[in-house]
């Protein structure tokens, strides 16, 4: 079991940048808003290329926005404030026609805001007016955005499935051959290795705790892990890795995984073991699964990581809004449900 010392608080780094991350964020807010932990992090991958973030990409030449944006507004101070959340509710709008059609304020917002400095610049100044605590922060494994490609290795010869982190997400089988067992198909950059941003190295070198939020297993979770110098980074670390498992399996892509799949992928990624992982036990009677949906379950009793299971599955309200064409989760991890093992988690003596 990872151990600290007493005097030491944990300092919390969250990999991903989906919905998942923004949530899990959320979550973890309130530990460091009472001061039980020191620090809290997201590193967001910078190859998100789809909705208003992929549109921005190609008409103006920024970065990734959508992730980056939804994580700095899960860590906003103004959660609470009732002009705080008009603020937020403002940013977060999506414009349903027109010629911001499809966009949200705040993509755009940091848009103008790169455009006229740098991606850290603009990044530091949204996380100031958002009023996000000066220990938390949204951080970009790259500071340059990336295209990410899947590919499978078949008799030897090496076939590239797709590019394209939304095109990837939404059109790619990654299980058409049978032949391709979890985690066959691998997921790459057309850039190779891409420089891991030295502000992302440092946080990870600090961290005590490297949690691997929920999420889009070859959207979301893979291509952060597969990035080879942050992989690098987690291998060396002497930090506890914990796993938020995600709900559930992708069609065409994870369907059929167990969870035990799940972490031996992610393992292969990161180059060592997980110590942790949270896993859900739960259903959601308004969960209308599609074909290839399943709940992630775990087969075995006996895991070289702590597993701890609960039920930890809520729903949310997904209202349709015109002009938005990536589709989004109805099915969540409970907030306080996550809070609670967190809790536990992170400040067990």
């Amino acid at each position: 079991m990872f151990s600290r010392a007493v005097k030491d608080k944990p300092r919390v780094v969250v990999l991903g940048g989906g919905n998942g991350t923004s949530r899990l964020l959320e979550a973890l807010l309130p530990l460091l808003q009472a001061d039980q932990i020191e620090s809290l992090h997201a590193l967001v991958l910078n190859a998100d290329d789809g909705g208003s973030t992929g549109r921005l990409r190609e008409q103006y030449g920024v970065s990734a926005m959508g992730d980056v944006t939804r994580c700095l507004m899960a860590l906003s101070g103004f959660h609470g404030d009732v002009r705080g959340e008009q603020l937020l509710t403002a940013l977060n709008h999506r414009f349903d026609n027109g010629d911001f059609s499809g966009h949200t304020l705040r993509n755009v917002f940091l848009a103008s805001l790169e455009k006229t400095s740098d991606l850290d610049a603009a990044i530091a100044m949204m996380a100031r007016i958002l009023q996000v605590p000066k220990e938390a922060g949204v951080v970009p494994t790259t500071l340059k955005p990336l295209t990410q490609q899947v590919v499978v290795e078949v008799d030897g010869h090496r076939e590239l499935l797709g590019e394209g982190q939304h095109f990837i997400s939404h059109n790619v089988n990654l299980q058409a051959d049978p032949r391709w067992e979890p985690g066959a198909v691998r997921v790459q950059f057309s850039e190779g290795d891409a420089d891991l941003n030295p502000r992302a190295a440092q946080l990870l070198n600090e961290a005590t705790h490297i949690i691997v939020a929920a999420g889009h297993t070859y959207g979301t979770i893979l291509p952060t892990l597969a990035l080879p110098q942050l992989g690098a980074a987690i291998k060396k670390s002497s930090a506890q890795v914990v796993v938020a498992m995600t709900l559930l399996t992708t069609p065409r892509q994870t369907t059929g995984w167990s969870g035990e799949d799940f972490v031996r992928v992610y393992e292969s990624y990161a180059g060592r073991n997980i110590d942790v992982v949270i896993s859900n036990t739960g259903e959601a009677k308004k969960a209308q699964l599609v074909e290839g949906q399943e709940w992630v379950r775990f087969g075995k009793e006996d895991h070289a990581y702590q597993l701890i299971s609960a039920n930890l599955v809520s729903t949310l309200e997904q209202p349709s809004v015109a002009g938005d064409t990536v589709p989004r989760a109805v099915v969540i991890h409970d907030a306080a449900s996550m809070r609670s093992i967190f809790a536990d988690i992170l400040l067990e003596q």
